[in-house]
């Protein structure tokens, strides 16, 4: 989000430009080549918890659970907040989202989450816990898999991405195979993107007079952000990122779903829209950075489920009894 640029020696006034509707005006002079002395100020990212897997209604609460069958849906963003907080919890939140993408981005070096970790089974409703077994191992996607063994599932999807998703293993000789699944594993998060959206607290596009299109990020600590978005629906090409690294689609260039981010912005110019992020099923468009922000807090869908997560204090247990024997509090 910056342009660095050199001063030339002897230079007596600075003049630049910057566009009218831009949303800062700030210039840092620095005499140090070193980058990190050229970012205006550092942001401290707080140690969170959030649900490898979706949330799921056991009883009267919502967990993070292996049920054997699959993830709450049909609920409006209002009561997966509701229920969430009664938990001493929250629901996933933008910069939590943000930072997933960002650490996939750096790992594995590319944009296409699908194509690095495949796209899962086209369907809302895949089985809670498959990857659970392989723990931090992530699945594969379609050009990889088939590297390796050249029959595995050639299935398409709106004519542009296969479905389903593989993990490496091993034959009875120890050559390289590989195993089927329907459901993704990135970053050690199943169904990250695809299968259900995550509904996201933390994060509303109010599009209020003055704001259309503007994200309102409300801070861990209380604060306030209004980050300008995109104001209409397309594939991303650009993202605003800055010192808090969000992941927000900007620009008013088209991309594709295999160009630049590979994943879609759905936007309305509705009051208080609430916003998720993943996609759902096995579409073209999913992906770590798929973002919708088209419903308001009171729609409810199939496709749509939620991500348990936490902010506080995080005390970590001395041993596997010791975790244990914690009694529940909420």
């Amino acid at each position: 989000m910056y342009l660095i640029a050199d001063v030339p020696e002897k230079a007596v006034n600075l003049h630049f430009t910057i566009l009218n509707t831009a949303e800062f005006d700030c210039v840092v002079l620095s005499n140090s080549d070193r980058i990190e002395d050229m970012e205006p100020d550092w942001v401290a990212s707080d140690e969170h918890l959030c649900a490898v897997v979706g949330s799921t209604v056991i009883g009267s609460k919502l967990r993070a659970a292996i049920t054997g069958g699959s993830t709450t849906a049909s609920m409006t963003w209002t009561d997966f907040h509701y229920y969430s907080v009664q938990r001493g919890m929250q629901q996933i939140d933008a910069l939590m989202h943000s930072r997933i993408a960002n650490l996939f981005y750096a790992w594995y070096g590319r944009l296409n989450a699908q194509e690095q970790c495949g796209a899962g089974q086209h369907t809302d409703t895949r089985t809670t816990g498959v990857t659970a077994s392989r723990g931090m191992t992530d699945t594969i996607g379609y050009e990889e898999a088939k590297s390796i063994n050249g029959n595995v599932t050639n299935s398409l999807v709106d004519n542009a991405v296969h479905q389903y998703a593989w993990y490496k293993s091993a034959d009875e000789y120890g050559g390289a195979a590989v195993t089927q699944v329907n459901n993704i594993c990135c970053l050690g998060y199943e169904d990250i993107y695809g299968h259900k959206w995550d509904m996201m607290d933390g994060v509303d596009v109010p599009n209020d007079s003055g704001n259309v299109g503007k994200w309102r990020i409300f801070m861990p600590a209380g604060s306030v952000r209004m980050v300008k978005g995109m104001t209409s629906s397309t594939w991303i090409t650009a993202v605003a990122h800055g010192r808090y690294m969000d992941v927000i689609p900007v620009g008013n260039v088209a991309g594709s779903s295999s160009t630049s981010y590979s994943d879609y912005y759905w936007f309305s110019g509705g009051s208080s829209r609430v916003v998720y992020r993943g996609g759902s099923y096995a579409y073209p468009y999913c992906g770590v950075s798929y973002t919708n922000a088209n419903s308001d807090a009171s729609a409810s869908h199939t496709s749509v489920g939620s991500r348990l997560a936490f902010r506080g204090r995080i005390v970590r247990a001395q041993s596997v009894a010791a975790y244990k024997s914690v009694s529940e509090v909420a």
